[in-house]
């Protein structure tokens, strides 16, 4: 690891596992393959240990990712009594609202640690250890976790953690990528990680309701001239008609990064009403000079300076002019 404090930090983590009894997993909600793969690669490696664990998300895992190994252990539901776990790791996740465990974690007992692995930009102080290097994912950083401490790397945690670099990269194309990350991908490679079982899961598996949303995506995507922004939107309407004839599934898992392909434009946004009165909203941009993460800060949300995410209160409503936010 090139920086040292760093180093520091990820050898004191592994004395903080090894030292715990029982152990909390937790990614954030609407998870992407980034959170869902870092926390699934550190279960297999705490069954390893044999230490005692819980995974939890707010959201269900999506069906894609279910070849992922432990990814049936993750539950969304508070079944479990918080003030037992002597630790708890928040895994790709710098706001702790998006945890869903926020009173839990600000009231915690003084004999319970918490350690953050995350790859994007500070948003807020609430953990005792934070690990945070501005890396493609946080899969990457957990790769020097496990390189650091001198750990056995399985083909099961070889299989998380290219699955989490693949899916926070669009499949080693964003600009994150460095040759670090390449370096690590093609190690995980040869400690038996299957490329093609992982993009076909994640990048050619799509299902036709997925495939009709991206329609209507595109359909509904126009140009603001003005400041040459690519953007698109999919009001509650549209998203309950889609769920209505194709049930309750995650339609939009990467449909951002479609629109991101759209050339020749400073950036896309992409706002989506699905629940009532609450916005969604995803930044993306290609330009080296554009920093999408200053327009997702301002709005209150976060993320890095070439892929952000905010939330309105609001809905959006279509007009003759074109939507807008009410």
């Amino acid at each position: 690891m090139e920086i040292p404090l760093l180093k520091e930090k990820i050898l004191f983590a592994y004395e903080k596992i090894i030292a715990a009894k029982s152990i909390l997993l937790v990614t954030h909600e609407h998870p992407d393959g980034d959170g869902l793969s870092s926390l699934c690669a550190l279960a297999v490696f705490l069954d390893c240990l044999g230490k005692n664990q819980t995974l939890f998300c707010a959201d269900p895992a999506q069906d894609f990712f279910s070849f992922l190994p432990q990814i049936h252990k993750i539950t969304a539901q508070k079944n479990f009594n918080f003030s037992e776990f002597d630790l708890i790791i928040v895994l790709d996740c710098g706001c702790l609202a998006r945890t869903k465990l926020t009173e839990e974690i600000k009231n915690r007992g003084q004999n319970q640690f918490v350690i953050e692995f995350d790859h994007h930009p500070k948003t807020d102080d609430y953990s005792d250890l934070e690990i945070r290097a501005l890396k493609s994912s946080t899969a990457e950083l957990l790769y020097y976790f496990f390189s650091n401490n001198n750990l056995e790397i399985n083909k099961n945690i070889a299989n998380c953690l290219l699955t989490g670099i693949l899916t926070d990269t669009g499949n080693l194309l964003f600009g994150a990528v460095t040759k670090e990350t390449i370096k690590i991908s093609s190690a995980m490679l040869l400690h038996g990680a299957t490329f093609p079982k992982i993009t076909k899961y994640t990048l050619q598996n799509k299902s036709l309701a997925a495939l009709k949303a991206w329609g209507k995506i595109l359909d509904n995507l126009k140009l603001n001239k003005k400041y040459n922004l690519a953007f698109s939107v999919l009001t509650y309407e549209d998203i309950q008609a889609l769920k209505k004839e194709f049930g309750n599934k995650d339609l939009l898992d990467v449909a951002t990064d479609i629109l991101n392909n759209v050339d020749g434009v400073k950036a896309v946004v992409f706002l989506r009403e699905e629940e009532k009165g609450k916005i969604r909203g995803s930044l993306r941009t290609k330009e080296a000079k554009v920093d999408v993460s200053r327009l997702a800060s301002f709005l209150n949300g976060g993320g890095h300076p070439k892929a952000s995410a905010f939330r309105l209160p609001g809905s959006i409503m279509k007009t003759k002019t074109g939507w807008k936010i009410i």
